[in-house]
């Protein structure tokens, strides 16, 4: 066993140097052309090469995962038939504009706060919304249609309003144990101070 191994060692030993010199022979001048001959695609090309590329979904009924399985997954989407290629759905676009006319903005907390009733409100993407609750302004966070918390709201001068056109919302962090949540309307801008959870 001893002499296999001192055999493999001195072939390793006599034939490693002259392998490794044949490899440290290497032209380097591609480097400078590796990229000369590509021709640039346009985004029809693009689009129609992902179009290939994508798979159609499955029929979820017993034949269609059968003939999934015995005939594999089809790929390529059909074109759309002339006249509906042009439809845009602006659905989305106008509920966003109808929300800011509403006054309800969106905003990401990134650790848990507590709320005006000592009840917690955790990290994540909310709906928020001023409304008057006992003639008092309160920010009220939402998520789809339930409600999880409400901060009062005080006035605030920003240093980033510059115009009068500017509708937005923004976490700050005050301090290691508090956040103030800007909540700027056409007319004016509030915050709210919360204490981090």
């Amino acid at each position: 066993m001893k002499r296999l191994i001192i055999a493999i060692f001195a072939l390793f030993l006599f034939v490693c140097p002259a392998k490794c010199a044949d490899m440290l022979d290497v032209d380097y001048g591609f480097i400078d052309t590796a990229f000369d001959g590509i021709k640039p695609i346009t985004n029809k090309e693009f689009d129609e090469t992902i179009n290939k590329l994508t798979p159609q979904p499955v029929d979820n009924s017993f034949g269609g995962r059968l003939k999934t399985f015995l005939f594999g997954r089809k790929y390529g989407v059909e074109p759309a038939p002339k006249g509906q290629d042009k439809e845009i759905d602006i659905g989305g676009e106008q509920k966003a504009i109808q929300d800011l006319k509403n006054g309800v903005q969106y905003i990401k907390l990134l650790v848990s706060i507590v709320g005006e009733n000592k009840q917690v409100i955790p990290l994540g993407n909310y709906k928020i919304q001023e409304k008057m609750v006992n003639n008092q302004a309160m920010l009220v966070f939402y998520q789809g249609h339930s409600e999880y918390g409400m901060l009062k709201l005080a006035k605030f001068e920003d240093n980033f309003k510059k115009e009068n056109d500017l509708i937005y919302s923004r976490v700050d962090i005050v301090s290691d144990d508090t956040i103030r949540i800007v909540y700027s309307t056409l007319s004016e801008t509030k915050c709210a101070i919360a204490k981090v959870y």
